[in-house]
């Protein structure tokens, strides 16, 4: 039997008060359901916007449902409180005239093509990718020496999703991606998504315009084709150099395979990664592929028009091999290198044959002639010249004599840590040899990496020695402090990589680098390419390990994420947390969430005398003062305590298996700088507004049969639970919020930071904001409800007061870990 919320309430004091408390509990279980129900909106149409574009048909109508479901908590939170909050109807209808407008106007929106020749000199990056607008760029001033090619359009890539369906499945596969630490689980997620994009059906309209562009240039039937990503955003302030793959050598017949495995490279592990280190969305990074003869070179390369990562920006610097560059990129060979002088007339100032390590003699028998590199030099520098900018060029030179530029963009010196006066050391370096491929200093303990398997580093911050540049190493670089490589070439896109993310890293150090051993906290300044034992630079770690944790947090944006999903009132303590300054959808429904529950905290210390007789303390470990209110009968006793076991509710006593077998511990922790002080001056002053209600305040819980709220506020924090557990799954829910801490602000977000792991890890959707946790659970079975209560108990004795102990980003993880397996005593 499932019980309903009751007509009449016992223990009341009187019929007026009955009736009130009543409509009361009415509005607030009905106001919090919606504010489930909104978040759970909020959170689809976040992931919908991070698959696709604001335009697409199937936003549209979750936005408007957003914003009516937002409407009805308004009205609802002025029913609770007497109309006092009258002027969030204005800003509500503020917001709805704006996302009208935004969605009126992606209406209009004209189709696009879905192919565009590099003839056509198109160097829109939204719509063929930054790869091809490069090279559209470099067409318009080098002409004939760009090869002609064409280029099938993000709209062909938003086409192919739409006709095979892919997006939502997409989305069920990697939406929590960043929350996974199962390599192997991280991966088979990846490879299910691949091979979606391998299976599917390439549109009609998509294969007719690559049989129309394919004739129109005959030479890539001649030789064959390279078929190659250009994503948005790739080859722009973000390089993407090396994440996705290319199809080489590829003939009419397999050209629509190799564009699904063009496409399908977008769920590579690597790039993955680097879209995630870099804080990109789906939707940021849509993929145009570009299509073009290919060049069977005498020899091939890299050119940058500035030497700074070599120690010379006035010069030029080339690397070359003898055929494809395409080994030497992955920096899997060495190539020979080159510094010309940078100028109209370039020279040879400098070369370095590529040698074998074992013989040492000349790794290729073949160089390129010094005439060529001079004309490429030329070409190089009037490049730099036109755009205003250093530029990293791919460069071919053909059988017949003819430069071919293949790719062309920004170089991106990046922004090092420089030492105003390298004085001052006690010992002399214990290397000093290598070629500096990003300048800069660092500091941190050596760990070794391998490139065989999962490549990762255990410490954040480390000084990474490895044996080749392979590519592989890329996934580390947002989290570490240097790279020492015994080998490697300049030109390899782990080199680009490097400079990219800032990491100061020296290649082609030599066997001497194994000398450093693991563990070891080592000084490196890879602009004049030495390494010291142990630490020269004070203060030099911390900045290194802030800006590593900087990285990554990429700021969301877009018309209709900043009219629904950002939030501005984020501190409800603050003077400007008013109606009038609701700027989004989000900030309107904080703003009634956090004023419903004051408001029930209110009337509850208001009407504390009636509630008296009405309200029955429960008898709890729990260091606060906590009462039941019974809706329905689900209490059985009228003794002046009641033990939790006597309450007949099945989220209640779901909840409450959680709080019991915590085995957590519900005492203060202790703190030896606070132990001597009273507990309501601990509470008032230290707390502050983060704890506005004393321990001997009384808090309560609110059930019926089928039903359980809990508002609660633990010292310097609240939590609050609201939940349905029954046995129609479409009425089920559960909600949890929880916000403050008595600790700083950093160990406040980090636990936080560890609800939202634990959470998600539990099946919730989270929404995390500072030190303010947002977790929501709909429409599941009721066993299956009752256990994500459970978890919830668990999780509040476990949180409690956890900030004073999260005193590093690293202890995070570690108390994730203690709890997902079972080891409450951990948290004591």
């Amino acid at each position: 039997m499932i019980h309903t919320f009751p007509d009449t309430l016992p223990h009341a004091e009187s019929a007026s008060q009955n009736r009130e408390l009543q409509h009361r509990y009415r509005n607030f279980r009905s106001l919090l359901k919606k504010n489930g129900q909104a978040l759970q909106l909020m959170a689809d149409l976040e992931a919908d916007l991070n698959f696709m574009d604001y335009t697409h048909a199937r936003i549209r109508r979750p936005v408007q449902r957003i914003v009516s479901e937002t409407l009805l908590m308004a009205q609802e939170l002025n029913l609770l409180d007497g109309n006092r909050h009258k002027a969030l109807y204005p800003s509500i209808r503020k917001i709805d005239e704006r996302l009208r407008s935004i969605l009126d106007e992606s209406e209009h929106r004209a189709d696009r093509e879905l192919s565009v020749s590099l003839e056509d000199g198109a160097e829109d990056t939204e719509l063929i990718g930054g790869k091809a607008a490069g090279l559209a760029a470099l067409r318009k001033i080098a002409g004939e020496s760009v090869p002609d090619g064409f280029v099938l359009t993000t709209a062909a890539y938003r086409l192919f999703m739409d006709e095979n369906d892919l997006n939502e499945r997409i989305r069920g596969l990697i939406h929590d991606l960043p929350h996974i630490h199962d390599p192997d689980q991280f991966r088979s997620r990846l490879e299910a998504a691949r091979q979606l994009y391998l299976s599917a059906t390439l549109p009609d309209p998509i294969r007719k315009e690559m049989a129309r562009r394919i004739p129109r240039i005959p030479a890539g039937e001649k030789d064959g084709w390279a078929v190659r990503s250009s994503s948005v955003q790739e080859d722009d302030r973000y390089s993407f150099a090396g994440q996705f793959d290319s199809r080489i050598g590829v003939h009419g017949e397999d050209l629509e395979t190799a564009y699904l495995q063009v496409l399908a490279s977008r769920f590579s592990d690597r790039a993955m990664r680097y879209r995630l280190d870099h804080g990109f969305k789906e939707i940021d990074t849509p993929m145009a592929v570009l299509f073009m003869p290919l060049v069977r070179p005498r020899f091939a390369g890299v050119l940058y028009t500035s030497a700074h990562g070599a120690g010379d920006s006035r010069a030029m610097m080339v690397n070359a091999v003898p055929g494809l560059a395409d080994a030497m990129v992955r920096g899997e060979s060495a190539a020979d290198t080159y510094l010309l002088s940078k100028s109209e007339t370039p020279e040879i100032l400098k070369q370095e044959i590529a040698s074998d390590p074992t013989s040492n003699k000349p790794l290729y028998s073949e160089h390129v002639p010094e005439d060529s590199l001079k004309a490429l030099g030329r070409m190089a520098f009037s490049l730099a010249d036109a755009f205003g900018y250093e530029m990293d060029i791919e460069w071919a030179l053909d059988r017949e004599g003819n430069l071919r530029l293949l790719q062309g963009r920004r170089l991106h010196l990046g922004e090092s840590e420089e030492t105003d006066a390298h004085k001052g050391h006690a010992s002399s370096p214990i290397i000093e040899q290598g070629l500096t491929v990003f300048p800069g200093r660092a500091e941190g303990p050596v760990e070794y990496v391998s490139e065989n398997g999962e490549v990762a580093v255990r410490k954040k911050g480390a000084i990474v020695v490895a044996a080749q540049a392979t590519p592989k190493l890329a996934s580390i670089l947002p989290h570490i402090a240097g790279l020492l490589v015994e080998g490697g070439n300049p030109a390899s896109h782990l080199a680009t990589l490097a400079r990219e993310f800032s990491v100061p890293c020296m290649f082609n150090t030599g066997k001497l680098v194994w000398k450093l051993g693991p563990g070891t906290i080592v000084s490196m300044d890879a602009t004049r390419r030495r390494v010291y034992r142990g630490s020269h630079w004070p203060g030099l770690r911390d900045r290194v390990l802030a800006r590593i944790r900087s990285r990554g947090l990429k700021k969301a944006s877009g018309p209709l994420h900043d009219a629904v999903l950002v939030l501005n009132l984020s501190d409800p303590h603050r003077s400007d947390f008013k109606p009038k300054n609701c700027r989004s959808v989000h900030d309107v429904i904080r703003y009634i969430h956090e004023m419903s529950v004051r408001s029930m905290f209110a009337f509850g210390d208001r009407h504390n005398r009636p509630w008296k007789r009405g309200a029955i303390p429960l008898e709890t470990p729990i260091p606060i003062r906590i009462k039941l209110i019974d809706l329905d009968g689900s209490v059985v006793t009228n003794t002046k305590k009641l033990s939790p076991l006597k309450v007949f509710s099945h989220p209640f006593q779901a909840l409450w298996r959680g709080i019991a077998s915590a085995n957590a511990g519900w005492q203060r922790r202790s703190n030896p700088a606070l132990d001597a002080l009273p507990g309501d001056f601990v509470e008032q002053v230290m707390g502050g507004a983060q704890g506005p209600r004393r321990p001997k305040d009384t808090n309560y819980f609110i059930v019926a049969g089928d039903y359980v709220n809990f508002n609660a506020r633990f010292a310097y924090h609240y939590a609050m639970i609201d939940a349905v557990a029954g046995p129609w799954k479409e009425k089920n829910y559960a909600t949890f919020r929880f916000q403050g801490g008595g600790a700083s602000a950093p160990n406040r977000e980090r636990r936080a930071r560890f609800l939202e792991a634990v959470l998600r890890l539990s099946g919730f959707g989270v929404e995390r904001f500072g030190d303010l946790v947002t977790a929501w659970l709909r429409y599941y079975e009721q066993k299956e409800t009752e256990t994500a209560l459970e978890t919830l108990g668990s999780l509040m004795a476990c949180a409690r007061e956890l900030d004073t102990v999260l005193t590093s980003d690293d202890a995070v993880k570690v108390y994730t870990d203690h709890f997902m397996e079972g080891r409450f005593n951990a948290f004591r």
